[in-house]
């Protein structure tokens, strides 16, 4: 069996409630992968374990999820990194948003995750190892609920961002904008027609994914092509695009007018993501890519 340690940013260990990391952990488990958590509550106090207990425990891979600049972490890495063999894997987090504070865990990784394609090839250009590891949804939490009635609105959980306030003035009740934690979110992404998103950065966002997981007709604003949107979700078939505030009216109108055109690209979303876009996906892709690393003698 593979023994791992994963390493991840966790403010609240003694809570039991579900997050990114704890819902990809239980992945990793269930494709046979021994894992040893070890979690940090404050990113400015990183303290991993030495490297004799990296030896001891027989640990291979240290997987490493962060999103930020921590220059603790980068100095625990780069202790392991002189004076063990493990394997280290970083995922890079919110890329490209946080592009520029990551350079230091690439030089680090043997590997590096991001879920952005444009900041894969920009680290790839650079000399690192990177891959292209999009968002994914994670099923135990984002999944359609079976008897749950869609009621014909708009829900996100942008909360004051672009468009929000007009698409309040606009569609009033129709229009549902809350901050949600847990199952929460599913049960609005359940509940709702459609999603609403707005990726300031250009990015391919995580709610995409969770609420296409949902059986939700995604609207998003369209994206550069190096995001690379296109090969995940086919435009107008399992999302919908708008390029400014009049075409993203006019999408939205024609979806609640229309609810089973909404629907149907919904449906064909879920299965886009209930076939390749899962923790489960995600945690057989990372196996596969660290295999991969060792058979050709990288690390």
């Amino acid at each position: 069996m593979t023994r791992w340690c994963f390493v991840y940013h966790d403010p609240e260990p003694e809570g039991g409630a579900w997050t990114l990391p704890r819902g990809f952990a239980a992945a990793l488990r269930e494709q046979g992968v021994d894992l040893w958590c070890v979690t940090f509550p404050d990113p400015a106090r990183v303290v991993l374990p030495s490297c004799e207990q990296i030896r001891q425990r027989g640990v291979e891979v240290l997987l490493v999820f962060y999103a930020g600049r921590s220059a603790s972490l980068e100095q625990e890495l780069l202790r392991l990194r002189l004076g063990t063999d493990v394997v280290i894997v970083n995922e890079l987090g919110d890329e490209p948003q946080t592009r520029a504070l990551n350079a230091v865990r690439v030089q680090l990784s043997h590997l590096c995750l991001t879920p952005d394609a444009a900041s894969a090839a920009h680290w790839q250009a650079l000399g690192g190892r990177c891959a292209w590891f999009t968002h994914w949804a994670d099923t135990a939490l984002f999944h359609r609920q079976l008897g749950v009635q869609r009621q014909r609105r708009i829900v996100t959980t942008m909360g004051r961002r672009r468009y929000a306030r007009l698409l309040g003035l606009v569609f009033g009740p129709a229009f549902v904008n809350r901050r949600c934690s847990g199952a929460e979110n599913t049960e609005l992404y359940n509940a709702g027609l459609i999603a609403f998103q707005y990726a300031r950065w250009g990015e391919l966002t995580r709610r995409v994914f969770e609420a296409a997981a949902c059986g939700c007709c995604v609207v998003t604003n369209r994206l550069p092509s190096d995001a690379r949107l296109d090969q995940l979700f086919p435009e107008g078939q399992a999302i919908v695009l708008y390029d400014h505030a009049w075409d993203l009216l006019r999408q939205l109108w024609a979806l609640l007018r229309h609810p089973a055109r909404a629907e149907a690209i919904g449906a064909r979303a879920q299965a886009i993501v209930e076939q390749g876009h899962t923790q489960h996906v995600r945690a057989q892709q990372l196996l596969a890519l660290v295999a991969e690393l060792k058979a050709e003698g990288l690390c």
